[in-house]
């Protein structure tokens, strides 16, 4: 078998807990939605990056922010 299997690595990342209010969370979880980004721990990165000058450290959006997913039955 040649080749690696899987996702391709995010590079160098640390694990940062956080445990806020439930309607910051949910808050976070449409933002994230909202900017295409699939992962709310990619987002939160994201916008930690920024906020601390290193935009160019952060992920980006997984999606488009207009794309739609397909619902599951349109897809079979």
């Amino acid at each position: 078998m040649s080749g690696r299997i899987g996702r391709p690595s995010k590079g160098d990342r640390v694990v940062l807990y956080s445990r806020p209010h439930r309607e910051v969370r949910a808050a976070v979880e449409a933002s994230a939605a909202k900017a295409g980004y699939d992962a709310v721990s990619d987002y939160v990165a994201a916008v930690l990056a920024t906020h601390e000058g290193l935009a160019e450290l952060a992920p980006v959006p997984t999606r488009h922010p207009d794309q739609k997913e397909l619902p599951l039955a349109a897809s079979a």
